[in-house]
């Protein structure tokens, strides 16, 4: 029997710009060594008597956080999407929801009486001695 192997889906695979480094990986280290970089000086400038393990610290708790936007991807989503809609969902939604429907059929018959109304105009009464001087008289008002 003749064995072929099936190509993988090309629509999960992502791309790399720098070695294992997706773009967004690239950005956001980038971003992060920026933070850690400018908090590091400030640091050293207020404070110079700090260990080397609390500036580590303090670096690793700001860098965290933006390397986080690159790294997780709850429910194939970005993480400020994720984060968007859930507290879209979780704040600003309101919790219980009326459910409201267009009833087809309510319409149509709100349509079939406007249109009964519109037919039902009262008549004008006009003598015959008027229509004959004026045919293009309307007996509608």
């Amino acid at each position: 029997m003749i064995e072929v192997p099936i190509p993988k889906d090309i629509t999960k695979v992502k791309t790399t710009l720098i070695g294992p480094f997706s773009t967004r990986m690239v950005v956001c280290g980038l971003i992060a060594a920026a933070v850690d970089f400018t908090a590091l000086t400030l640091v050293n400038a207020i404070m110079p008597g700090l260990s080397l393990n609390t500036k580590i610290g303090i670096g690793v708790i700001l860098a965290v956080p933006i390397m986080a936007f690159a790294v997780v991807t709850p429910y194939d989503m970005p993480l400020e999407k994720f984060l968007k809609n859930a507290f879209v969902l979780n704040y600003i939604a309101p919790k219980v929801r009326t459910y409201q429907i267009e009833n087809f059929y309510n319409s149509q018959e709100e349509e079939a009486e406007k249109a009964k109304t519109e037919k039902n105009f009262k008549q004008k009464v006009f003598s015959a001695s008027v229509l004959r001087k004026h045919p293009d008289y309307v007996m509608y008002q």
